[in-house]
């Protein structure tokens, strides 16, 4: 009788563990599907640096799947030519570099922490 106590409060904390899991995984996500939870974080957090604005410029703090503001879609699109950008960098630094190397781009390449792209005049 204990053991199948045992049991069902194995199955129960298990069945828990992975729907406190599922509630804490990012939905939506469709540029950066390869990246674990923890990397995806990490990497927003970087993104909201390089342009120097907080996670509700681009997303709805109730709901972060939501594709209802328009800074997330347009933010959606450069990360696809960052991400573009940085795989030619790799083939330009394994196949023609010899002893320098071309640094890969992030958004604070061109935002340098501002919203607005930085220019020089």
């Amino acid at each position: 009788m204990i053991r199948i106590a045992q049991l069902v409060m194995i199955t129960a904390l298990i069945f828990i563990t992975s729907v406190i899991q599922a509630q804490k995984a990012p939905k939506n996500v469709q540029v950066l599907k390869d990246l674990s939870i923890k990397e995806i974080r990490t990497y927003m957090k970087a993104v909201s640096s390089g342009i120097g604005e907080k996670c509700n410029y681009c997303h709805d703090m109730k709901a972060y799947d939501k594709d209802d503001k328009k800074p997330k879609l347009v933010a959606r699109e450069y990360l696809k030519l960052v991400n573009e950008i940085n795989t030619q960098v790799a083939m330009i630094n394994k196949n023609v570099m010899k002893k320098s190397k071309l640094e890969m781009v992030t958004c604070y390449t061109c935002h340098a922490g501002s919203l607005e792209i930085v220019t020089e005049e």
